[in-house]
């Protein structure tokens, strides 16, 4: 039967081809058409994933790297991709799904084989240690290339998304990397063990400068307070030896004033006793050539009591080897005295 009918799905675009020209095309075409003079385009409008593994990527220090992605894309331009890729819906069940399989396989061989150059070139300027960090740079690298890519323009695709799932090493290479990472590790732990005990030492030495300093400062205190203490002395000393030397300036004063007092007392003793002299001297020449009994009357005539007693004593004490025993009591002087 030449004629048939078709519903196709929202999902598929449907362009009808009658002599080479395309008279009817759109999202979800149903209707009849004539498979003698008709031909049916069926492109899927859904988007289409794709993943890779590259095992030989070379990085700059010449090391194998293994690179896992996947890409989303879908079918933007419909008479572009149906230009490049065959789309045809056959007549016979089954013929179409065999027909879409081998166009995703073309298009994504074709994305794939561009994905490798661009992740090769990416890679191969970083060492495997910066290579293997590089996940999302990569995949930024590879969104942006295949966007303005002309063979992913030319087969109408556009690339909605790109994902880098893993960047490996080689097992050898990761091993020495490990080992590497590894004694770094333990020598990072070694810096950090170093550089607390450092750190602890110093925030000792640091108490005991604060100590020192603390000491050195009472120290200090200590001298000025005993240097003021010193000056304080030295202050009243001199001001003690001020006082000392105006007393004695003062003692000096009074010592010449009172040496000036003996030597007038000693000049008016020395006058009085040269009076005195001259008066006993007048007197002897007076009573010399007197009898003397004549001058013991006239002598005790003018004498009191006390001193006839006196005289009486001191006749019997000229006496004395005369006189055998003599008691005079207190009581006979005292009687005699006050007479």
């Amino acid at each position: 039967m030449a004629v048939r009918y078709r519903k196709f799905e929202p999902t598929e675009y449907v362009m009808k081809v009658k002599k080479g020209k395309v008279t009817e095309q759109g999202l979800g075409l149903s209707g009849f058409y004539n498979t003698m003079t008709t031909s049916m385009l069926v492109i899927p409008a859904t988007a289409f994933d794709t993943g890779f593994v590259y095992d030989d990527i070379m990085t700059l220090d010449f090391q194998k790297i293994q690179v896992q992605g996947e890409i989303s894309y879908i079918i933007a331009d419909y008479e572009k991709a149906s230009r490049m890729v065959n789309f045809s819906y056959g007549n016979t069940d089954g013929a179409y799904e065999t027909v879409l399989s081998e166009a995703k396989t073309k298009m994504a061989r074709r994305i794939m084989s561009l994905v490798k150059v661009y992740t090769a070139k990416a890679m191969g300027v970083k060492t495997v240690k910066e290579a293997i960090r590089s996940a999302d740079e990569l995949a930024k690298v590879l969104g942006t290339a295949l966007k303005g890519d002309e063979t992913i323009q030319e087969f109408g695709l556009e690339i909605l998304a790109v994902s880098i799932l893993g960047i490996l090493p080689q097992p050898d290479t990761r091993k020495a990397l490990e080992a590497a990472t590894r004694e770094e590790i333990l020598k990072q732990q070694d810096d950090a063990i170093y550089k607390r005990r450092n750190a602890a030492i110093e925030q000792e030495r640091a108490i005991q400068e604060n100590v020192l300093n603390t000491e050195i400062r009472i120290a200090e205190k200590a001298r000025e307070k005993k240097e003021k203490e010193m000056e304080t002395k030295r202050m009243l000393q001199e001001k003690q030896a001020e006082l000392d030397a105006g007393r004695i300036t003062k003692d000096i004063a009074l010592e010449e004033e009172r040496k000036k007092l003996v030597d007038l007392q000693t000049e008016n003793e020395k006058k009085r006793s040269d009076a005195k002299a001259y008066d006993s001297e007048v007197l002897l020449r007076t009573f010399m050539g007197m009898d003397t009994e004549v001058i013991k009357a006239l002598v005790v005539s003018g004498m009191d009591s006390k001193a006839l007693i006196a005289k009486a004593f001191a006749e019997i004490g000229d006496k004395a080897d005369k006189i055998g025993v003599l008691n005079v009591s207190p009581d006979l002087l005292e009687t005699l005295a006050n007479r």
